[in-house]
């Protein structure tokens, strides 16, 4: 059996901050890349400084993960408002029925032939 110790004492000046360096450029990428994903998602990405309090990291994650992101609601008004263009106006809104008006069961685009 190997009983081997690490001592750092062997390293040089420069791999300790050679390590060091790297490990900092790491964690900015990975800093940058939350950031991001917050933003992206429709928050502020001064919300990537919660990572620094301990308990409060944890359940905002959880808050994050399981919440309607603002996004995914804007998308989902955008989907709605579609559909109610590509279904054209209703009869309600330009008096379906009446002499001038679209009449019930005609073409929904004026331009479209039957």
């Amino acid at each position: 059996m190997n009983n081997t110790t690490y001592d750092l004492s062997t390293w040089g000046v420069g791999a300790i901050v050679g390590v060091s360096l790297l490990g900092l450029a790491i964690w900015i990428v990975f800093l940058i890349a939350y950031i991001k994903i917050i933003s992206k998602a429709g928050y502020s990405g001064w919300w990537v400084l919660i990572m620094f309090v301990p308990i409060v990291n944890v359940i905002m994650l959880l808050v994050f993960a399981y919440k309607e992101w603002p996004i995914q609601r804007e998308l989902k008004e955008l989907r709605a408002w579609a559909n109610q263009i590509q279904r054209g106006p209703g009869p309600q809104q330009f008096g379906g029925g009446r002499p001038g008006g679209p009449q019930p069961g005609g073409p929904q685009n004026p331009y479209q032939q039957r």
